[in-house]
């Protein structure tokens, strides 16, 4: 009887490992982590940037509209006048943000947080376009003013848009410094390695 069962059960392992030794299709390792749902509405959009930018991914650059432009706040140009802040696209955003990914130590992590700034409420149900608030803390390990830790901090103006299959995208990013705080703003981080 013990044959018979021990027969049975390396039956049934054989025949449940088929699949065993099949090489397995493998995951991007810069997607690994990010949660990313389908953009439906606004806030998703946000939770998908904050999402990955906390795994340092490409993704980053899917929430973002084929004609994004970021805005700097007039503070930030007036007192950073060496960086360039004009003419900041898609394709700039995209090489700004890969450098800054890469800078960022493999065993740490970016960590971005992105609030409803609470004076600014999101619209109740956006139609097409729509423009949403989030007060933003983003350190990113390594770079040249968040290496000692401190995030730069601002206020995003996020200028949403929906598109034919339903799905939105941030067209335009105004960066507002916020007053209260002495840390630089997301626009001076970055523009650092423009």
């Amino acid at each position: 009887m013990y044959k018979i069962i021990s027969g049975s059960v390396l039956t049934v392992l054989l025949l449940s490992s088929c699949n065993l030794f099949e090489p397995r299709i493998p995951e991007d390792p810069s997607n690994a982590g990010v949660v990313w749902l389908d953009p439906t509405s606004p806030d998703i959009v946000v939770e998908n940037m904050q999402s990955a930018l906390n795994g340092k991914s490409a993704l980053y650059l899917d929430c973002l509209a084929e004609s994004f432009v970021f805005y700097a706040d007039t503070s930030d140009i007036n007192d950073y006048t060496t960086y360039n802040f004009s003419d900041w696209t898609k394709t700039v955003e995209n090489d700004t943000v890969s450098l800054l990914f890469t800078i960022v130590p493999e065993d740490s992590t970016i960590t971005a947080e992105f609030l409803v700034d609470m004076s600014h409420p999101d619209p109740a149900a956006p139609e097409d376009s729509a423009t949403i608030y989030r007060q933003y803390s983003i350190t990113i390990p390594q770079s040249y003013h968040s290496g000692t830790g401190t995030p730069a901090v601002g206020i995003a103006e996020l200028h949403m848009l929906e598109d034919g299959d339903g799905f939105w995208s941030i067209q335009e990013w105004h960066d507002v410094r916020h007053e209260e705080t002495p840390w630089v703003t997301c626009a001076v981080a970055k523009a650092y390695y423009r």
